[in-house]
């Protein structure tokens, strides 16, 4: 074999190993399932002093009415405070058997206890219903969750994960870990509206957040846009009149926000019609419109708009992924966290 020859299979070596690599980062990454060390149902979470490398499934009670899984990793630094992780967020079953959804959050819960250990974060998962009878997409924060017009255990998603998060700090500051009161959050797909708009709802709760094609379009930190008034979930026009709440702007400017889609996620929108999540169809006529006709080019421009405003958002659009997390997503949502807290502990 000649240099000319040679050179030319090194450069097809270094091709097909490329070719490789970016096959290897764009294929959805599956949640196979990894066992802590123990798992220990509690039926609240100061029963027990709570061990590291414990999954603890802490059951639902009159005044937090969820379910929820709580994991301390053995890897928590001892000099800076302990940040807090809320994931695994889902609306993966329409069902009136809460049990479901719960084996669902508990399998999450395990497989992200890995991630937990290699950061230190310590892990807490919601459980979050969406009932088949007087149905409701709890998890995606529709109107009706937080206007008042509902009894049941599914209205205000958002107070729940509060009560959890007092629950969980008196308990660590019980055992002496100290951890930090602004969270972590991310989410994908209907988890993602859960974490941006749980964000916008508690901004003094959260440090960051990471979300992922959030049904195809964010709610806005926004009473109007060019005259236009903007309503929940589009923007923030009416969450007073709803919750009682005014939107606190200046603590959602220190919100850390990663927002990122794949470039061919265009076929799981929440955009199809009006009732579920949108009130009105001026509400998804008025975001394709405005933003644009598709899940990827709409978060993408809403994301800029934000950025355009102040906030402090990062965007990233994944090529030739649909709807699903692959490798590279995991890892800048990680990285991203990863920077956000070295910095807060600094």
């Amino acid at each position: 074999m000649n240099g000319t020859d040679a050179g030319q299979t090194s450069i097809l070596r270094w091709i097909a190993v490329l070719l490789l690599l970016s096959l290897f980062l764009t294929i959805p990454f599956p949640e196979t399932i990894a066992q802590p060390a123990e798992k220990i149902q509690l039926a609240s979470i100061n029963e027990i002093q709570l061990a590291p490398g414990v999954l603890y499934h802490v059951s639902a009670t009159e005044s937090i009415e969820f379910d929820w899984f709580v994991y301390i990793p053995s890897t928590m630094p001892d000099s800076i405070p302990a940040h807090i992780w809320v994931t695994g967020l889902h609306g993966n079953y329409v069902t009136d058997d809460y049990s479901q959804i719960v084996t669902e959050s508990e399998q999450k819960a395990m497989y992200r206890t890995r991630w937990a250990e290699e950061y230190g974060w310590i892990l807490l998962v919601p459980v979050i219903p969406r009932p088949a009878t007087d149905y409701v997409y709890t998890v995606a924060f529709p109107s009706q969750v937080l206007d008042g017009s509902r009894d049941d255990i599914c209205n205000r998603p958002d107070m729940k994960l509060n009560a959890m998060l007092d629950a969980l700090h008196q308990q660590l500051t019980n055992q002496g870990i100290d951890a930090s009161e602004k969270v972590l959050i991310n989410g994908f797909s209907a988890g993602a509206m859960f974490a941006q708009r749980y964000a916008l709802l508690q901004p003094d709760r959260v440090l960051a957040v990471a979300v992922g094609q959030s049904g195809g379009a964010l709610t806005l930190p926004a009473e109007r846009y060019n005259g236009t008034p903007l309503e929940w979930p589009v923007g923030i026009a009416n969450l007073e009149s709803m919750t009682g709440d005014l939107f606190q702007d200046e603590q959602y400017r220190h919100v850390h926000q990663f927002v990122f889609i794949g470039e061919d996620d265009t076929t799981n929108t929440t955009l199809f019609q009006a009732g579920e999540l949108w009130n009105t169809q001026d509400q998804i006529d008025f975001l394709n419109n405005t933003f644009g006709d598709s899940d990827p080019v709409r978060v993408h421009n809403q994301a800029q708009w934000l950025i355009n405003c102040g906030y402090p958002v990062e965007f990233r659009m994944y090529p030739g992924i649909g709807h699903s997390m692959n490798r590279a997503m995991y890892e800048d949502v990680f990285e991203f966290f990863r920077s956000v807290t070295s910095r807060s502990d600094k």
